[in-house]
């Protein structure tokens, strides 16, 4: 890793990681842990090749094609595309900081699988017009608030919108944990403060 005139030594404990850093031209990073800068990795249906393209130019190729770095709407649809070829599941989850960039970007996610994701709970800090916008298109049954005014901000609007299918408005850290253990939810994603 070179910072300014030095140089760190790092040792690396995995080939995983010898396989993020095998191009020579990943992100200023080097290692002779491989000697190639193209793998492929074979299985009896499948070939996949890693590092074909070294990093990405924001054109949508990626390291590992044809998967990540996911860096605009055409390779959103082709990493989903491919990730979710032929599944047939459904997946219940509760979003833990919705109306932040976490929470935004795994709703974005949902709107692209709709077949494949349910929201069951939502909680978000104070706000609570983005909130009111998450609850009419996703109708979770639990959305909280970080306050109490902006959980009763939250019910007027819904109101205002003839919200229909009205969830369980809850607000502070009670209502995080009402949010994180809704009894439906299969999977819950945390993007909150201090959550990790």
């Amino acid at each position: 890793l070179h910072c300014a005139h030095r140089t760190i030594t790092m040792k690396l404990p995995s080939i995983a990681v010898g396989f993020f850093l095998a191009s020579h031209q990943a992100s200023g990073f080097s290692t002779n842990l491989l000697s190639s800068s193209s793998i492929t990795k074979q299985s009896s249906t499948s070939s996949l090749n890693v590092f074909s393209v070294s990093g990405s130019t924001g054109t949508g190729e990626g390291w590992i094609d044809p998967s990540a770095p996911v860096n605009s709407a055409a390779s959103l649809k082709k990493t989903l595309d491919e990730a979710l070829k032929g599944s047939t599941f459904k997946k219940r989850i509760s979003i833990l900081g919705s109306t932040g960039s976490i929470g935004t970007q795994t709703l974005d996610i949902v709107d692209a699988c709709p077949d494949n994701f349910v929201v069951d709970a939502l909680s978000a800090g104070n706000n609570a017009k983005l909130m009111a916008d998450q609850v009419m298109k996703y109708s979770p049954k639990v959305a909280s608030l970080s306050t109490p005014e902006a959980a009763a901000e939250l019910k007027t609007l819904l109101k205002e919108r003839g919200c229909t299918n009205m969830p369980e408005i809850v607000h502070g850290a009670e209502g995080i944990v009402e949010a994180a253990t809704v009894g439906s939810a299969d999977t819950v994603v945390t993007g909150i403060v201090g959550a990790a």
